[in-house]
């Protein structure tokens, strides 16, 4: 079959089955948490604020918009006007409470203290804090349509370009003899339907573009690295990706392994730094200008309720880290006796070991690449070995810890999710590691992993048809299981 037919096919099968579990009313309507659309249209009127209130603010709905407070003081108290955002800490709530005076965190990283009958004006100004990247790609539609735009539908044929950009480089890389045509498919197949992708890539609010996005440019860098083919596409790849989610800059070690292999050309390595550079250089200069900070995207000021809980413990922290472990890796759904449905999830989700059990396939797959033999001078050229070196090997296992760490420490876990979502900034490492591993090489092997595929692929098609049709049929009542509060 030609390559692009093959392809084709990928991409046609992965949009009906995305399509099929997103239904129609999801894919032809503005999403209910289309922030993308809503920076777009500000860029388009040339600004970096929301103009007014967010949508749904006065009906107490709006989801993780971030406020900044501009606070005037009489001239009385002999201060000038701050930028920042109230302390929710618990002495800063007892000193509101017994002394009359509040606390303003500012941001330039100062604590300000003041009686309130010496603030003259409180005014919020709202911004989208997510990294900018997915409304740079909605842009267009965005200028055509405005904020009907179908953000839905936009993240679902971005989402079933994933596995084509899987299918494309591990045939380029593997080669598609002996069996390993199918492996690829089963590999694409683990990522679209038996993975948190499944139900993320098939409903478009803020938080799933920009998953879906930055895992689309994330698989399209470590195609274009390997072997150090494309050097400067792959460094704006990686840059979109961390322009859609800052995690996976922790990947460049894979670039670096192949640029070594490659013969460490000066100018590959100049080529990759420079758009990632541009990049970056961009993002800090929307910081600065939005939060006066290069490094801040604006999180510590999301209108939020686990706002106490931030100030206290930290954007970051190992009080975290417990948690997120279960919640990645083991946590499972609650069984009930009561009736149907007999399993209901939490709203932490479930963790991968049990959502996604293709991923135990890394016990077996560790196949590695073996020195070549000179060939004679009239001999054919042999197909690619398919199999990774001990450096690619680790190079990828560096990024996947790199990528996973800042999740595990982050203060929540994901929250409302069917399965755990971070996973997905990191499973392209993984995928490959299976794939070059031969997870699927072998009749038997084969038969395993289709099996576990099949498996997870049933799990999360269950999860996706009903996330945007009946959600309260999938999570248990008690919002905290299995978890307690941190802080009050």
């Amino acid at each position: 079959m030609p390559r692009a037919v093959r392809l084709l096919l990928v991409f046609l099968v992965a949009l009906t089955c995305l399509g099929a579990a997103a239904g129609r009313r999801e894919l032809t309507r503005a999403s209910a948490a289309n922030h993308y659309s809503h920076l777009a249209r500000a860029w388009l009127a040339g600004r970096l604020a929301h103009e007014g209130f967010p949508p749904g603010y006065k009906q107490g709905r709006h989801d993780d918009w971030a406020r900044v407070y501009t606070v005037e003081f009489k001239p009385s108290a002999g201060l000038e006007p701050i930028r920042g955002y109230p302390c929710r800490r618990a002495d800063c709530l007892e000193r509101r409470r017994t002394e009359g005076r509040e606390t303003w965190l500012t941001t330039d990283g100062r604590e300000v203290t003041v009686a309130r009958r010496d603030v003259l004006r409180r005014a919020g100004t709202w911004y989208v804090t997510f990294p900018p990247a997915p409304a740079l790609l909605m842009l267009p539609g965005v200028a055509i349509w405005g904020l009907g735009f179908w953000d839905g539908l936009f993240t679902v044929l971005l989402g079933a370009l994933i596995p084509v950009a899987l299918v494309w480089f591990l045939d380029r890389a593997r080669g598609t003899h002996a069996g390993r045509d199918r492996e690829h498919l089963w590999i694409a197949a683990a990522w679209t339907l038996a993975s948190p992708a499944c139900w993320v890539t098939s409903h478009g609010a803020v938080w799933f573009t920009a998953q879906t996005v930055g895992a689309l440019m994330l698989t399209l860098y470590l195609a274009l690295s390997w072997e150090c083919r494309r050097p400067l596409l792959a460094g704006l790849c990686l840059g979109l990706a961390v322009a859609s989610r800052i995690t996976p800059a922790f990947a460049i070690p894979v670039f670096l392994v192949e640029w070594w292999r490659a013969g460490r050309r000066p100018l590959a390595l100049v080529k990759f730094a420079a758009p990632l550079a541009l990049i970056a250089a961009a993002l800090m200069a929307m910081n600065v200008a939005r939060f006066d900070d290069p490094l801040q995207f604006g999180h510590r000021y999301l209108e939020i309720r686990w706002q106490q809980r931030i100030q206290e413990l930290g954007m970051f922290s190992l009080q975290y880290l417990p948690r997120n472990l279960e919640a990645a890796l083991w946590l499972r759904p609650q069984v009930q006796a009561g009736g149907w449905p007999w399993l209901r999830w939490s709203h932490h989700g479930m963790g991968l070991l049990i959502g996604c059990p293709w991923i135990w396939a890394l016990v077996w797959a560790r196949d590695r690449e073996t020195p070549a033999v000179p060939a004679a001078p009239d001999a054919s050229p042999s197909p690619p070995s398919g199999r990774l070196s001990r450096a690619r090997a680790l190079a990828l296992w560096v990024a996947v810890a790199g990528v996973a760490a800042p999740s595990l420490l982050y203060q929540n876990t994901g929250f409302r999710q069917f399965s755990y979502r971070f996973a997905l900034d990191y499973l392209p490492m993984i995928m490959l590691l299976l794939a070059f591993g031969g997870a699927a090489r072998g009749r038997g092997r084969r038969r395993a992993f289709a099996l576990l595929v099949v498996l997870g692929a049933v799990v999360h098609l269950y999860g996706a048809w009903l996330w945007g049709r009946a959600p309260g049929m999938l999570f248990v009542r008690d919002m905290w299981w299995p978890f307690t509060p941190l802080t009050s």
